[in-house]
């Protein structure tokens, strides 16, 4: 069992998701989707009603948040930042080779021996006439402007843009399900009045 788990915890590919921002938030944003609506349904001090919509609206809201996070903000910014490093930086090699961030991180997750036939590929099919050795490829320089990009992207993507536009999304949703505000504030409403 413990050999097992050791497997699990020295195992490359995990420690290398690990490694990775969009892992990471990924991950926590999951993790807040199923436990935040968790808690609130095993509060014992809120009514079932309120319960039922406050844990599917911040089900929704997190899930929400992440997809525009995953599906739109961070492909854009990856694209725009690999681009702009490509334009500050047009001597690194590691930039002349790979156009986009998406080539990169393919590359990035080969082995040694698939990335030198990789680069002889990239060299056989070079328009600048510049033959591209494995050592001449800077990845941890690439890796950091691609970990940049996806940090710029969680706090606004998270924190700025997934916010604003979540909530006309989530609205229809909590009403086709029969869930609103209206109908929780006048069900709260209707407590006090018979407790009154």
């Amino acid at each position: 069992m413990l050999s097992a788990i050791q497997n699990v915890i020295t195992n490359p590919t995990l420690y290398n998701a690990t490694q990775n921002t969009i892992t990471q938030i990924s991950t926590e944003t999951t993790l807040k989707a199923i436990g935040r609506p968790a808690f609130i349904i095993a509060d014992k001090n809120i009514d079932s009603k309120t319960k039922k919509y406050s844990s599917v609206k911040e089900f929704l809201y997190q899930m929400t948040c992440l997809g525009i996070y995953l599906l739109a903000v961070m492909p854009l910014l990856r694209k725009g930042t690999f681009k702009v490093a490509r334009k500050i930086f047009k001597d690194e090699p590691v930039f002349q080779a790979f156009k986009t961030s998406g080539e990169f991180i393919k590359y990035h997750a080969l082995s040694d021996a698939e990335k030198i036939t990789k680069l002889n590929e990239i060299n056989k099919n070079n328009k600048h006439n510049k033959t591209f050795e494995k050592s001449d490829i800077n990845e941890n320089f690439a890796k950091g402007v691609v970990e940049l990009s996806s940090i710029i992207g969680s706090v606004t993507g998270l924190a700025i843009i997934a916010p604003i536009a979540s909530h006309p999304l989530i609205r229809p949703i909590l009403n086709t399900m029969g869930l609103n505000e209206n109908s929780q504030k006048d069900n709260s409403q209707n407590k006090m009045d018979k407790t009154a």
